[in-house]
Formats: C-alpha cells, structure tokens, sequence
C-alpha cells in the first residue's frame, strides 16, 4: 500500500515578554504545551519535531534531553527579533546572505550548548526567506527542513511563497520556488491548494486554527486529492502548532483536535499505509526515491 508520510511539527517559542514576533504567556506554559503535544503523540505511536528557538532550548534543556531520548527530532527556529538581547529587529529573509548567516550561526552555538549537539532542521519564524536562505542553511550543515508554506504571500514577514513548489524535494540554491540539487531535503507545511486568507496567509494544517470537521480535514483532503492529481510519488503531509496552548488539558481545544485529527488519519488507512515521521526519518525516505 502506498506510504502517506505524516510530520507533526512544533515550533518552540520564547515567553511573549522577551519576544517581539510573540510567544507563550509563560515559561510553565510553554513546557505544558511541548509536554502535552508530544507526549499524545508518543502514546499514539508518532514522533514529532521541535523546532526550538535558542532560549526556548536553554531553558527546557532537561525535558528536551529526555525527548530527544524518545526519538523526537530537535531542529533550530530562528525569529532574528526574539534572539539575545534583540540586537536584530528585521524578519530573517531580510537580510542578506552574510547576514543570515550570522545569525543563524550564533543561534546555533546557543542551541548546541544547550542540548549539546547542532541541529540539523530548520523553520524560520514566519516561514521569511530569500533566494539565499536554503544554500545558506546547507553550508551552515542542516539537511533538512520546513521552510517554505505554499501559497503564503505576505510581504511585511519578508515571506513570499506564493507559487512555491508544494511538495517534499530537494531545495534549490538560488531560488527558493522550486527543486534543486542541494542535499537540503525540504518537506513544505501543508496548505490547501487555492483557499487563502485576505491577508496572505495560506489555508494550512495549524492545529489551532480550527477544529477537524472545519479546518483540517478539508485541508488534508485537498492536499490528498493534488498530490493524487500531480501523481506526486512521496506523499506527505505536515502539521504545525506553537508552544502556546495548554495541550496538557484535554479539554483545551488544541488538544481536542489533535485527537481528532490523529483519528482521521486512522481512517485512511484503506488507501495509504500511513508513517507518522521526523524530518529526518523523512529525508531518509525521500533518498531512497529520488537520490539528491
């Protein structure tokens, strides 16, 4: 049976008082929510991905060490105004290349202290980019990531993804629309074919935007029913939330859609064998399909 990969992704914010782009209320919250989301997902037999900002990692150290233990994946997340002593005010995609690569650098050497090895994904903050930014990350050694959200188009976030290539593939290293040959597996956030916002922002399978039945399932759906139609060979999908929301709770809404949504998947199972993975555990897969 045809594989459905399944990525559940995070990305690990800073608290809101010492974050500009925003954050969790506080620091209890946000191990609420990191533990609650991946925990439902280890009991439901998926491993997520964490994409941490610097502080976000040095301060939940010990419960990251114990995740990554269990196999969840731990990537970096840059949002340049949320880093240090804010000594950067401007979206990442824009700077320019040597720019970026400071500053991700520097991102790096924080989150490796903390959890005592470099990263190897990569989400920037508000998903900003330039035609630089995946042959920057490729230099810098990450192999793998979720750069890019098909369909968004908002130019204040410096994010311009409007014609992007909607499928996992290897990025290209001056233009960030399309495949290339760098071997920086990119495994898009998943986003509905043509709905969009009127102020940019892509139909995307955030678990809380909305609850299965209005949000996403019809998502999931759609993007199924593209990738069928483009006979696009690794299927996948990818979900992302924020350490924001009480997923410790099970009345919270996040959480209940969360279960909700794990259970749909379950009933795909006549059609697709259905791999929940990391993005690493997903770039292996895609390797063997199409070798960089």
């Amino acid at each position: 049976m045809e594989p459905l990969y399944v990525a559940w992704t995070m990305d690990c914010e800073r608290i809101a008082a010492e974050s500009p782009p925003g954050g969790p209320a506080t620091w209890e919250l946000s191990e609420r929510a990191i533990r609650g989301y991946c925990d439902a997902l280890l009991a439901a037999g998926a491993f997520p991905t964490l994409f941490l900002t610097p502080e976000c990692a040095r301060r939940h150290r010990s419960m990251f060490g114990d995740y990554a233990k269990a196999s969840v994946e731990l990537g970096l997340h840059v949002h340049p105004q949320s880093f240090g002593d804010h000594q950067y005010g401007r979206y990442l995609g824009e700077y320019d290349a040597d720019m970026q690569r400071k500053i991700v650098s520097e991102a790096m050497a924080v989150f490796a202290d903390a959890i005592g090895w470099a990263p190897r994904s990569f989400r920037a903050g508000n998903d900003s980019a330039t035609d630089d930014t995946f042959r920057v990350l490729s230099e810098l050694g990450f192999s793998a990531g979720s750069v890019s959200c098909p369909g968004r188009q908002v130019p204040k976030y410096a994010a311009r993804w409007e014609t992007a290539f909607r499928y996992a593939h290897w990025a290209h290293r001056t233009n960030r629309l399309v495949p290339g040959d760098l071997p920086f597996f990119e495994l898009p956030m998943s986003t509905h074919p043509t709905e969009r916002s009127p102020d940019g922002l892509a139909h995307e399978l955030r678990i809380e935007w909305g609850p299965l039945e209005d949000w996403q399932q019809p998502i999931i759906e759609a993007v199924i029913d593209d990738m069928e139609a483009n006979r696009v060979a690794f299927k996948s999908l990818c979900f992302i939330t924020h350490n924001t929301f009480a997923y410790d709770d099970p009345s919270a809404p996040q959480s209940q859609t969360l279960r909700d949504t794990l259970a749909f998947l379950r009933t795909l199972a006549p059609r697709f064998t259905v791999r929940a993975t990391t993005l690493t555990e997903a770039r292996e897969a895609f390797r063997t399909m199409c070798p960089v």
